[in-house]
C-alpha cells in the first residue's frame, strides 16, 4: 500500500479506529527501543517482579475484547505463549531463541479487569527442550488462564 492510499484510509477513519491505529505506531516506535516483537509490544507487555521465575503484564484495552466484552481467548493465549517464550530465552544466550513445540491452554474465569499479569516458571529443561507452565490472572488476582508449553532452543552457532 502506497503512503497516499494508507492516508486517504485514515483521513476517513473514525476516533475509535484511529486508536488503534496509534496504538499500532507505538508498538512499531517501541520494537526500535526494545528490539521485542510487534505483537508483544501492540499488546503492551511489560515485566513486573514478583515471586516466580518470571512475570509481565497487560492492560485490557477496548480493542482486545469480544463482543461479550472479555479478553478474546485467542489473546490469553498468546500472552501465555509470549511470556513463556521471553521468560525462557532471559535464560539462554542473547543469539539463540525458543521457539513453541506444543502448548495447552486451560480458561477458568473471563478475562476482565483492568489488567491481565501472568506468572511463569521453568518445569524442566533437558538439552534442546524446555517446558514451562504460566498462570494468568487480572488485577483482583482472579484466575483466567492456565498454560503449559515445550519449548524448543534453537542455538545458533558462533561465526568466527
Amino acid at each position: 500500500m502506497r503512503r497516499e492510499e494508507l492516508t486517504d484510509l485514515i483521513h476517513n477513519m473514525s476516533e475509535k479506529e484511529l486508536d488503534i491505529i496509534a496504538k499500532a505506531v507505538q508498538a512499531v516506535g517501541r520494537m526500535r527501543e526494545n528490539d521485542y516483537p510487534f505483537m508483544g509490544n501492540f499488546l503492551q507487555l511489560t515485566v513486573v517482579p514478583s515471586n516466580y521465575d518470571f512475570s509481565c503484564s497487560m492492560p485490557i484495552t477496548r480493542d482486545l475484547l469480544n463482543p461479550y466484552r472479555i479478553v478474546y481467548g485467542g489473546v490469553t493465549a498468546m500472552m501465555a505463549d509470549m511470556a513463556m517464550g521471553w521468560m525462557l530465552e532471559e535464560l539462554i544466550e542473547p543469539r539463540d531463541k525458543v521457539v513453541t513445540l506444543d502448548m495447552n491452554v486451560n480458561y477458568h474465569n473471563p478475562g476482565r479487569g483492568k489488567e491481565l499479569i501472568a506468572h511463569c516458571t521453568v518445569v524442566h529443561r533437558a538439552q534442546n527442550v524446555m517446558q514451562a507452565s504460566c498462570t494468568i490472572v487480572n488485577d483482583k488476582d482472579e484466575l483466567v488462564v492456565t498454560s503449559t508449553g515445550t519449548f524448543f532452543h534453537l542455538v545458533r552457532s558462533v561465526k568466527g
